[in-house]
């Protein structure tokens, strides 16, 4: 790889690192009702897992490169096309943007058990190694040699994940405050729900004192 597409894979990696996702969220989560100290599992966990994904995004493109070089082009403009999906996705799901409990339960208290929590979730989930290959059809050269390219990506990749795992452990409410934001409520809604006895109108508080 050339400086400027290493560089260019480089913060690709970051910025996919840095998105929020549940990985992110889980991780943040850990810091922040186990303390940093035992989210630092997450971090070798969350690496490990997201280049074992690597690994599999690899297998395919590595055979359409060998095998189907003039097909590496198209499946790079339907990878951008599905990283800009994934980017408003990645904004837009449920688990990110919607509101949740603050007395969620985390799955594992110890650390080789949270590292095997974020090295499942990351690895064997298959949207994590689909937009992996998206992210690789834009940097795979068919004409030079696949290994050493691949190679580089995995050891880049991994130092990229770790990254920004590490971010998301010591500034965890970068992707939860917006989870946790409370809703913007009407005046009108504190109030007591009026009720009408006898063509008169009256509060459901005073009818409960009444009673």
């Amino acid at each position: 790889m050339t400086a400027d597409i290493w560089l260019a894979f480089a913060a690709t990696a970051i910025f996919l690192a840095l998105l929020p996702s549940p990985l992110a969220c889980l991780t943040a989560s850990f810091s922040l009702q186990r303390g940093r100290r035992t989210a630092i599992a997450t971090v070798p966990g969350l690496a490990v897992g997201m280049s074992a994904a690597l690994i599999v995004a690899m297998i395919p493109m590595a055979l359409v490169a060998v095998y189907l070089p003039k097909l590496v082009d198209v499946i790079s403009w339907a990878g951008l096309g599905y990283l800009m999906l994934y980017v408003l996705w990645s904004y837009q799901d449920p688990r990110i943007s919607g509101p949740i409990a603050d007395n969620d339960n985390l799955p594992e208290c110890r650390a080789a058990r949270i590292f095997g929590c974020l090295f499942g979730k990351s690895a064997f989930q298959a949207r994590y190694a689909v937009v992996l290959a998206a992210v690789l059809a834009q940097f795979v050269d068919p004409d030079r040699s696949l290994l050493p390219q691949l190679l580089e990506m995995q050891a880049t990749f991994l130092v990229c994940a770790a990254l920004g795992a590490g971010i998301h452990v010591l500034f965890p409410r970068r992707v939860l405050s917006r989870r946790r934001r409370p809703a913007n409520l009407n005046a009108a809604s504190r109030k007591p729900q009026t009720r009408f006895i006898s063509r008169r109108a009256v509060t459901a508080g005073y009818r409960r004192i009444a009673a």
